[in-house]
């Protein structure tokens, strides 16, 4: 873990250590905006903003993207969630460890929100993005929510990106994650 806050301060990047949370090699909070971008969290007093150090990495790469993209925050409903499970199985999910965020919405510059519930106008089984994904037809914030998610798949910031597509569990927001023993991507 010295070798992932070693590239923390390299980076600059605004975060501060928070005390120990269980399954959470190093347990941080953000503290301010990567590369311009601020990722709007639960607060200071909320177990569901802490985050390890490899997701700060992680979010500081897809702000790099985001920040190209128009994009000035990202709303967040969690990060941590320490009983969290995958559905119907004892494995524990990503968001035990703070390897994850459930993505909620986009700011624009403009002052545009990008909604997932509202603009993704996802189908349970098809595929978001690629060759493999329909035309569909969508307002002008749903060409621009499918933009960034799928311009975010193809940079491979993370292993998992779960949006509606998935399930229904997934209708309002974006799951993304790393895994530390991944050895590929999964895009639903």
């Amino acid at each position: 873990m010295e070798q992932c806050r070693k590239e923390l301060r390299a980076r600059r990047l605004p975060a501060e250590p928070t005390k120990p949370h269980s399954g959470i090699a190093t347990p941080l909070r953000l503290t301010g905006p990567l590369r311009g971008v601020r990722f709007i969290s639960p607060g200071k007093r909320s177990v569901y903003g802490v985050l390890d150090c490899r997701l700060v990495l992680a979010l500081d790469e897809l702000s790099r993207v985001l920040a190209e993209l128009d994009v000035v925050e990202v709303y967040i409903d969690n990060l941590y969630r320490p009983r969290a499970r995958l559905p119907g199985k004892k494995a524990r999910s990503q968001h035990a460890y703070g390897l994850a965020a459930d993505i909620m919405g986009f700011k624009l510059a403009d002052g545009r929100v990008l909604d997932i519930e509202r603009d993704f106008h996802g189908t349970i089984g098809v595929p978001p993005c690629g060759p493999k994904s329909p035309p569909v037809e969508l307002p002008s914030e749903g060409v621009l929510l499918r933009e960034i998610v799928c311009r975010v798949a193809r940079e491979g910031v993370f292993h998992h990106l779960l949006t509606p597509n998935f399930n229904r569990a997934h209708r309002n927001h974006l799951h993304v994650d790393i895994k530390r023993d991944a050895r590929g991507y999964l895009l639903r």
